[in-house]
């Protein structure tokens, strides 16, 4: 007789912003200066309702269902309240100075440290405006530029510094609560404190120009989901634990390599990030899949901690895996032991979630009324967990789920010399979690690609239309990887944890787009 099932989802969103502006010019000096509030409120609800036994298929609504066997409800909310002020000098148009404040409180954080208060400075110096620069054949714009600030980050869900209980703890038909989450009173924001020296620069004309940045950003508190003891009730909170430190390099370049009839404009970017944890307080925080993703002092966030894997035992088919333990005069033991002894090793870190680089590329061209345009984009040096998907279809036989096509290597005793292991239906042989399953996840995509064609107005304005134009685009049309998976551009939403980058867990890959259209306006 059917089922069916009603979903409703309703969210409302309540935002307010004041500004105050002022704007003065006396002399060679410039001021303009902001201030104001904002407010910003959410509530999501969502709703769901199941009946069964419907008279037909032509009763599709709730309310004809015999039974309404099934119904749940939600609510979530959230709120920001913030005051912020800004003002900037002027002297010359060559000497630049920048201040600014702001006040946040967030609903997330807990009641004794809801507010957060986040300045900033900054200064520049535009060089090309100076009596010896201004004239210059070459150079045509040259900034030297600085900056120092602190910003907050409340991204945590709505409710983690709140003791929760829930409702589901009913016995033999009497309702019954239970507790849920271990409130923390203290809970606040997560700070960064960030240094920036930039330089803008433009060359012949400005046909070159471009950008050099170096930053340094130290943040503290972070914001994560830490042990706690089994004493309390719970295994989990969320706490303002440790400090983390990322800086690198960024540079932009845009050039107009032709001008006049047939135009090429070319915009490059590529940008370098070294992330390091500095403290963690001695907190062993996991996760991803299997917990495979570990935040350590020394090390980048959330890089892979598991056991190494050594290939395989040419003369039986066995995995083997590094020891990796440590003797007594404190060196490391990389001898290796078989499938079975896989619990006798220890997990290193065997892999990084993080790029080295990362970076795009864009090149317009124009002639007439014909137009291209193709991005690529992509990053290096980052490790993606494949463990996700090879624990059941890189497994060896384990399991009868569909392999991927490198099973076909696995030994035999004609097939030595290879790093598969051998098959063995339901017996586990190196399909443990391992760095066997931590792959490069490094690419190059071809983004997106266009071609258009624009119509003369000599045509279009015969019919009395101003502009048509004939286009093809294209997403993600090609990527160039080592990458084993559907997709190295990947992070499973399986998992919350903040800090668990890099998993593959049968993640669908971005879909293959080809549009072909028409603009026409009049």
């Amino acid at each position: 007789n059917g089922i069916g099932a009603n979903y409703g989802t309703f969210v409302t969103n309540y935002n307010a912003n004041n500004f105050l502006n002022y704007i003065k010019e006396f002399g060679v000096h410039t001021i303009d200066a902001t201030a104001g509030m904002s407010y910003q409120q959410s509530q999501t609800k969502r709703n769901y309702v199941e009946g069964t036994q419907f008279p037909s298929d032509s009763y599709r609504k709730i309310a004809s269902a015999a039974v309404k066997s099934d119904g749940t409800s939600t609510e979530t909310n959230f709120r920001f309240l913030s005051y912020f002020a800004r003002a900037n000098y002027r002297l010359k148009d060559r000497y630049l100075f920048g201040v600014s404040a702001r006040v946040d409180g967030s609903s997330r954080f807990g009641k004794n440290s809801r507010y957060g208060f986040f300045p900033a400075v900054s200064a520049g110096w535009v060089l090309s405006e100076e009596n010896f620069l201004k004239n210059n054949n070459i150079i045509s714009f040259l900034k030297l530029r600085g900056s120092y600030g602190i910003t907050g980050n409340a991204e945590i869900g709505d409710f983690p510094q709140l003791g929760l209980f829930q409702g589901d703890a009913g016995y033999v038909g009497a309702p019954g609560q239970r507790p849920s989450q271990i409130a923390n009173p203290d809970l606040k924001w997560e700070t960064t404190r960030q240094t920036d020296i930039g330089i803008d620069f433009g060359l012949f004309n400005n046909r070159i120009s471009g950008e050099i940045d170096y930053y340094v950003k130290n943040t503290t508190d972070l914001l994560l989901e830490v042990n706690v003891p089994g004493t309390t009730g719970f295994t989990r909170q969320f706490k303002n634990v440790g400090a983390l430190e990322n800086k690198g390099f960024e540079f932009v370049l845009n050039t107009q390599n032709t001008v006049g009839k047939f135009k090429w404009n070319t915009s490059f970017n590529i940008a370098t990030n070294a992330n390091k944890v500095t403290d963690v307080q001695g907190q062993i925080i996991e996760g991803g899949v299997r917990n495979m993703n570990r935040v350590m002092e020394g090390q980048p966030i959330g890089v892979f901690f598991t056991r190494e894997y050594a290939g395989v035992n040419p003369d039986n088919g066995d995995a083997l895996f590094y020891k990796n333990t440590k003797n007594p005069d404190g060196t490391i033991d990389r001898s290796t032991v078989t499938n079975g002894g896989y619990n006798s090793t220890e997990r290193v870190v065997v892999g990084n979630p993080n790029p080295k680089f990362f970076g795009g590329i864009t090149n317009t061209l124009s002639y007439g009324g014909i137009d291209f345009s193709v991005f690529f984009n992509g990053v290096y040096g980052n490790d993606v967990n494949f463990y996700g998907v090879g624990q059941y279809s890189s497994a060896n036989g384990i399991y009868e789920d569909n392999q991927t096509t490198d099973q076909l290597n696995a030994w035999t005793p004609e097939n030595k010399n290879t790093d598969v292991p051998q098959a063995r239906y339901l017996i586990t042989n190196g399909s443990q979690p391992s760095s066997r399953y931590i792959f490069d996840g490094s690419y190059l995509r071809l983004r997106t690609l266009s071609l258009g064609y624009t119509l003369p107005k000599s045509l279009t304005g015969r019919v009395k239309i101003d502009r048509v134009r004939v286009y093809f685009s294209a997403m993600n049309l090609a990527t160039f990887t080592k990458y084993k998976g559907w997709d190295p551009e990947v992070n499973s939403d399986t998992f919350t944890s903040n800090f668990a980058q890099g998993n593959d867990f049968y993640t669908p890959p971005q879909p293959r787009t080809l549009l072909f259209g028409i603009n026409i306006g009049f």
